[in-house]
Parts: structure tokens; C-alpha cells; sequence
């Protein structure tokens, strides 16, 4: 231990014995708390807020970027289908799969309110709420009214989902996250639409907390030629490791319009920069979170651990990610009321009532038809 940790150890050594022997409270005092209190506050100090941490025992794990995003519901797809709502499927393992609820259903009522004129955004928010709490669905199947009470719970949300706007041969294709098998969903989503006629896409990462930065690499080589820099990572001394797309590289070659936001971060902001960097896709949205740290975990003895930031990413042009974020070439907002929107949540909508729910998707599809 060096000298300047040495003399810090003793402060908090010293602040310990003064609440130890001062505080109204003392008895009820927790010395492992208290250090792990003065780890998180350490830690917090560094300023990489948001991604170097501290983890206590019980959320070692739970927080690691790559996991899938989640949702609470009861975890159904549905459809707009003319004047109706229908079931698309139910998410395997779901309560809507376990209550028995099936592909074809018509929804008809949600918490006894009718849903008679509702399109599948409204349906959608219906149906989520607090987790643990039940809803009534009603549903018509083969001419028969049916009635089940779910219980909403957190759904595992796929990494990556599509959808063809009407209408056209665009396709909205959303990658929610870097988890471990991110860069094959994305190809399986991708092969679904071009059979459905897509021939454009805007790839939609807005809210994507990152993930795996080995999933990232392959998602850019998707897109850009073989020998395409992919980004710069630089450690703290000033050591720097480049990406390249690998020579045996077969990229997508379709017009392409990238769709970020201030909840981009991290392996989403590398890829979004590569992307950008290499006049491959112009990014639509808003400035991305600036989360460009890469993590290192550093397990303690008490079974806790600390999630480190030991190296920086740039874009291939050089720039820093961390505290700056990525700026898109077109900044646009959504309206009033509005909310990003996943494929399954406007799968079916008419082209001009999903642009009425998402003006980010409406101007990165105009975009996609100016290039």
C-alpha cells in the first residue's frame, strides 16, 4: 500500500472511531455497511457515473450490461389487425402462455373496459403495470368470449425484433442490447424482414444500455466492408488497441438510418460512432449518454465487488465517447406524449398512426428515402 493510501485508510479510521463513539445511534451501527458505504462513496468519487460501480454480495451479476431489456406485463406481442386487436404470440414462459392465452386471440376488454377503437399502443400500456399486480383480459376465440386474470411479471425482452412498416419496404429493426447472442439475433431478425420484402432499415438502438463489447464488434461488421475501423480503445497509459472489421467480413448492403437517444450507451455508442465514422449510416435522434468506459470486474473478499472503468473508447475518427457522447447528423425529438416505440408495440399500425406515436422513426424513415 502506498503512502497516500496509507494516510487515507487512517482518516477513515479515524472518522470510524469518532461515529463509533460520538453517534446517538452507535449501538445499532453495522461496520459492514459502514465499509461498504465508503466503498460506493469512493467509488462514486471517480465520476464514471452511471457505469464504474459498486456491487454488494446480493447484485454481484444482476446489473451486468448484456443482459436483455425487460419490461412488466404480462408478455404477449399483439397486432393491429383492421378495427381489432389481436394476439401475434404469447412470449414463451410468459403468464400470458401460462394462463393459456394463444396466437389469434381478439382482444376485447382489459380490466372489463371495453377496447373497442383502441390501437395496440394503448392496448399495450393496459396491460402493463405495477409487477405483481393482476390483470382481467378478455378475448374472443372461435366466436367465444374468454376471460383470464394474469399476473404481470418482469418479461425478458428478445435483443432484437423487426418490423416492416406498412406500406413499405422499410424495416424498423430495434436492438435493445449487447447480451450474449445479440449479433446472431440481429442476423435472424434482418433474414425475417428481407423475406418479408424489406429492402431499407433503420436500426433503432435508442435505450440501449450497451452490453458486450465482443457483440458490438460483430453487429458493426455487419454492416461495414472488411479492414473498416471500428473504434479506438485507450487505457490509462495511453496505450490504444484499434478495431477492424475482420477480412472474412460479408456486410449488409442496404440503405441504413441509425436511431439514438441520451439512453445509448456504451457498446451502442461504439457501434453508433463506427457507423457514423465511416459515412455508412446517418444517425437520427438525440446525443447518446457519453458512457464510453470499458468495465473490468474486481471481485472483493466479503463477496462484493467493484465494476471498474480501465480503458476509454473513441470513434475511428478519434473522438471520446466518455462525457461527450455521440452526436447524431440529424437531431430530432419526439413530440408531446410520444415515447420511443419497439416493433412489437406498433406491429401492425397503419404508416402514418405509427409516425403519429414515434416522429423519431417518421423522420429517420425520411432520411432513409433522401439517401
Amino acid at each position: 500500500m502506498s503512502a497516500e493510501h496509507q494516510e487515507s485508510v487512517a482518516l477513515y479510521a479515524e472518522a470510524l472511531d469518532v461515529v463509533g463513539e460520538a453517534y446517538l445511534y452507535r449501538q445499532a451501527l453495522d461496520p459492514e455497511e459502514q465499509a461498504r458505504g465508503a466503498i460506493r462513496g469512493m467509488v462514486d468519487s471517480l465520476g464514471d457515473k452511471w457505469h464504474t460501480r459498486f456491487e454488494p454480495p446480493d447484485e454481484v451479476g444482476k446489473n451486468v450490461e448484456g443482459y436483455s431489456s425487460t419490461y412488466v406485463g404480462i408478455g404477449v406481442r399483439l397486432k393491429d389487425k383492421g378495427d381489432e386487436v389481436v394476439v401475434l404470440t404469447p412470449i414463451e414462459g410468459s403468464p400470458a402462455e401460462e394462463a393459456g392465452i394463444e396466437s389469434g386471440d381478439v382482444v376485447t376488454a382489459v380490466d372489463g373496459a371495453s377496447v373497442q377503437g383502441k390501437d395496440i399502443v394503448e392496448v399495450n400500456e393496459k396491460l402493463e403495470g405495477p409487477q405483481g399486480k393482476r390483470v382481467g383480459l378478455s378475448v374472443l376465440r372461435d366466436e367465444e368470449e374468454r376471460e383470464f386474470f394474469v399476473e404481470r411479471a418482469e418479461i425478458d425482452v428478445p435483443a432484437a425484433s423487426w418490423n416492416l412498416i406498412p406500406g413499405t419496404d422499410v424495416a424498423h429493426l430495434k436492438l435493445a442490447s449487447f447480451s450474449d447472442n445479440s449479433a446472431a439475433e440481429l442476423d435472424e431478425a434482418i433474414g425475417e424482414a428481407q423475406e418479408a420484402g424489406a429492402k431499407r432499415f433503420v436500426l433503432d438502438l435508442r435505450d440501449n444500455p450497451g452490453g458486450w463489447g465482443e457483440q458490438a464488434e460483430k453487429v458493426t461488421a455487419r454492416f461495414l466492408q472488411a479492414g473498416s475501423k471500428t473504434y479506438i480503445q485507450r487505457d490509462a497509459d495511453g496505450n490504444e488497441e484499434k478495431g477492424i472489421v475482420p477480412g472474412n467480413a460479408e456486410p449488409l448492403d442496404v440503405p441504413l438510418v441509425v436511431l439514438v437517444n441520451v439512453g445509448s450507451a456504451s457498446s451502442a455508442e461504439v457501434v453508433a460512432g463506427a457507423l457514423k465514422d465511416n459515412d455508412r449510416a446517418k444517425l437520427v435522434g438525440g446525443k447518446t449518454s457519453g458512457t464510453g468506459t470499458v468495465l473490468e470486474e474486481h471481485p472483493l473478499s466479503d463477496g462484493s465487488a467493484i465494476l471498474l472503468a480501465v480503458a476509454e473508447w473513441l470513434t475511428p475518427n478519434g473522438d471520446s465517447i466518455r462525457g461527450s457522447g455521440v452526436e447524431p447528423d440529424i437531431k430530432a425529438g419526439l413530440d408531446r406524449g410520444q415515447k420511443p416505440r419497439g416493433p412489437d408495440e406498433v406491429r401492425g399500425l397503419p404508416k402514418e398512426a405509427l409516425f403519429a406515436k414515434d416522429a423519431q422513426i417518421e423522420r429517420a424513415f425520411e432520411v432513409l428515402h433522401r439517401e
